[in-house]
């Protein structure tokens, strides 16, 4: 490697301070040279000034020397950029992009040849094809931090890679291609190097791809993510000798996950490996004294996944084949493999088998554990295991979860397994509920999910500036003006550790509580069941589970929120999916047309598709908006829940009006206490008229020509109207609208009622209540 001699610099400086030397040969050099490319003032010949930048990038490489930056503005650059002079590791020669500075077409990308001590920092290579992005040679203290290297569609050459490289890393970097040959090379002389929380990508399915291949010893591969590669994520070769492949996310390739392919002293600690086609973690060779410990393995070697497609697997989540089988270490992994997770989650020396079978044939895996449970991996890990770091894949440190036993083994028992520590967090969880007739919203938190400590703290912003905290998970509040409102919810433990929920909710004007009652079946609209979040018909009155709130949705449309479940009733756009109730807030799909028909009833028009609501068919009582004419079907009666279940009681005789026998026979005021054959809902037909539905039998009272009232019509026609007369002294009496004529309980109510009467006396003066 071609260096600086130190004894010439030291015999150099001596000889300056023996002669006295105190004024320079030359001008010191600027602290920091700047690349322009987009600027008019730039100039290659220049002295890369602010005032005058350089145009390229390369002629700043050529020229910058230790302690210097260059300062590289945003734009494309279309070279490749050799750097021709060394930092010391006190000075080094630093670049640095201030924008978006990228290197782009199919020769672009940075090179060292022989230098040492350079800071590379947020560059970025895009579209390089046959050269490396990244192409180190007999280097050192090369430090490549952020930025990303992006190799073009067809590339031959890996994206970066590193020849004779010593005492170097790189951090938070992105390499990428759609068919990368290689996403990063190290080959034999390549020591000391630390690759770290760096992407490496590609969606490429050639044979032999891989993600990082190491071949030089001492090298470490620290919480890195490898996505894709049809050989391996990461490969350690035969020349590797103590390398360590720790808190690593490897995933969704068609080859192996991590290959040991004869390397000796390689530690393959903490990693997540899964989804890969051809098994999870592979050590085979020559391999001695390797350690496969704390890593989680899920669903590799396996078809079935869209990826796996034409790959055959090869083995399931861990295999141990050759000479590996002795002197390879295996414990405290967890393994689960989907299809059959008692039968092929290890193989050993070519034979697939289960856990216990492993246990059995290699003397390893006391400690593995086969199960999709992610607790498994909670505080039982080995923190004396080869390559174990104090701190996970994103830099977090290991926190003992109170909840799970330590079962982990060494200095720190309650370190996780794979690549992340897990950091339970409190989970919001809300379940919001409106009622309109109330303007106000509940928001109740129980089914939240405590962190590591239990929840204590609930906190509630409602959204109009009302914030509560409480220890409790339910509260209420009501609204002083409609509108939109976001209600947030935090959850927060002892430990100071919260999380956040928001849910968006509509409050809007109430015009009344109300009861639809379909002429379909002569039955209230509600959930069928208690938890239900569709409609059916089904309620035989307007019980509780049968009211809504209808609101002013604006623009003469409606929209109805269940008293029974809260939430709004929407429609979807398709018309093919069932009425349902899960919003708080309301769109399109919650918006509706009421038109009032000449009957008397209301049909429900969704704006979204443009459809009448209906029961899905004859003998399906559920409802979905998707008639585009008004038939019986699409007609509902308005009952307002203050009209429901009326009792009627004579002036006359002070006896409540029956439909007795079922309503088999006719009304008669001669009862004196209320049960179902008392009561009536009374229906609002629109106009002032009204119709009176029996509860004893779900039939509509008629006064058919003239003839004693009785329930026994299932729909409205002209003798099922009345209209209702309020009189001075608070009673009412119902006018037939057929004849105009009143009902009376004639006889001082011992003859059934009926509707003959002229005029208003005290036998046709009712009290309703």
């Amino acid at each position: 490697m071609r260096k600086t001699p130190l004894a010439g610099l030291t015999a150099l400086a001596l000889a300056g301070t023996l002669f006295g030397a105190v004024t320079p040969a030359h001008a010191e050099e600027p602290g920091t040279l700047y690349v322009r490319g987009t600027s008019t003032a730039c100039s290659d010949g220049g002295s890369g000034s602010l005032e005058q930048p350089f145009c390229t990038i390369g002629r700043a490489a050529a020229v910058a020397t230790a302690g210097q930056t260059v300062d590289i503005g945003g734009g494309n650059y279309r070279e490749r950029v050799t750097i021709a002079n060394s930092g010391t590791p006190e000075r080094p020669i630093v670049f640095s992009a201030t924008g978006t500075a990228t290197l782009h077409g199919p020769t672009s990308g940075y090179v060292v040849d022989g230098q040492h001590d350079i800071l590379l920092r947020n560059l970025r290579v895009s579209g390089a094809t046959d050269l490396p992005a990244l192409d180190f040679r007999d280097a050192s203290g090369i430090t490549v931090q952020g930025g990303s290297f992006a190799m073009a569609q067809v590339s031959t050459t890996p994206a970066v890679r590193l020849t004779a490289v010593t005492r170097s890393n790189l951090k938070n970097v992105v390499v990428s291609g759609m068919a990368l040959v290689t996403g990063l090379t190290m080959d034999a002389a390549s020591s000391d190097v630390l690759v770290s929380r760096t992407t490496v990508g590609t969606g490429a399915t050639n044979t032999n791809g891989v993600g990082i291949q190491v071949d030089g010893p001492r090298n470490t591969i620290l919480g890195n993510v490898v996505l894709g590669f049809s050989r391996a994520g990461v490969a350690v070769g035969p020349g590797a000798a103590d390398v360590e492949v720790v808190n690593n996310e490897v995933r969704n390739g068609t080859g192996y996950g991590i290959h040991n392919h004869g390397a000796t002293g390689t530690a393959i600690t903490n990693n997540t490996v899964g989804y890969n086609c051809l098994g999870g973690i592979r050590v085979d060779g020559a391999s001695t004294g390797v350690s496969v410990q704390n890593n989680m393995l899920t669903s590799n070697g396996r078809l079935g996944q869209p990826h796996c497609v034409g790959s055959p697997p090869d083995e399931g989540e861990i295999g141990v084949h050759g000479d590996a089988v002795t002197g390879t270490v295996v414990d405290y992994n967890n393994t689960y493999h989907f299809t059959s997770p008692s039968g092929v989650a290890y193989s050993w020396n070519g034979t697939r088998m289960g856990l216990a079978a492993f246990r059995t044939a290699s003397g390893q895996a006391a400690h593995d554990r086969d199960t999709p449970n992610p607790r498994d991996r909670y505080d039982s890990a080995n923190s004396a295991a080869p390559g174990y770091r104090p701190e996970d894949r994103v830099n977090a440190p290991r926190v003992d979860d109170p909840t799970a036993p330590n079962t982990g083994a060494g200095p720190v028992a309650y370190a996780d397994r794979g690549a992340v520590e897990t950091v339970r967090t409190p989970l919001a969880r809300t379940s919001v509920t409106l009622d309109l007739a109330a303007a106000s919203v509940t928001v109740d938190a129980t089914a939240s999910v405590p962190g590591f400590t239990p929840i204590n703290s609930y906190q509630f912003s409602f959204g109009d500036g009302t914030v509560v905290t409480q220890a409790s998970p339910v509260a209420s509040h009501r609204y002083a003006n409609p509108g939109e409102y976001a209600v947030s919810t935090r959850v927060t433990g002892p430990d100071g550790r919260s999380n956040d929920r928001t849910d968006l909710v509509s409050v809007l004007p109430g015009t009344g509580t109300v009861g639809l009652l379909a002429l379909h079946n002569l039955r209230y609209v509600s959930p069928p069941s208690q938890n239900s979040t569709v409609l059916g018909l089904d309620q035989a009155g307007l019980t509780a589970a049968a009211q809504f709130d209808l609101a002013d949705a604006g623009s003469g449309q409606v929209a109805l929120v269940s008293r029974a479940t809260g939430r709004y009733v929407s429609a979807d756009t398709a018309a093919v999916e069932l009425l349902t109730m899960t919003r708080t807030r309301v769109d399109t799909t919650e918006r509706f047309t009421l038109v009032r028909n000449a009957d008397g009833s209301i049909s429900l028009r969704s704006v979204s598709s443009g459809r009448y609501v209906s029961p899905l068919s004859e003998t399906s009582p559920y409802l979905i908006a998707n008639q585009t004419t008004v038939g019986t079907s699409a007609k509902f009666h308005q009952v307002k829940v203050t009209d429901a279940a009326r009792s009627l009681r004579a002036l006359v005789n002070g006896r409540l009006v029956t439909a007795e026998s079922a309503g088999t026979k006719p009304l008669i005021a001669n009862r004196t206490a209320t049960g179902t054959s008392e009561r009536f809902d009374v229906v609002d037909l629109g106009n002032g008229q009204v119709a009176l539905f029996a509860r004893a039998n779900n039939r509509f009272v008629t006064a058919a020509d003239g003839l004693p009232l009785i329930a026994g019509r299932s729909t409205v026609g002209s003798w099922e109207r009345f209209t209702v007369v309020r009189n001075r002294e608070g009673t009412v009496s119902l006018k037939a609208v057929a004849n105009g004529r009143y009902v009376t309980a004639a006889n001082a109510g011992a003859s059934p009622l009926a509707a003959n009467r002229t005029g208003i006396g005290p036998a046709e003066k009712f009290t309703l209540r």
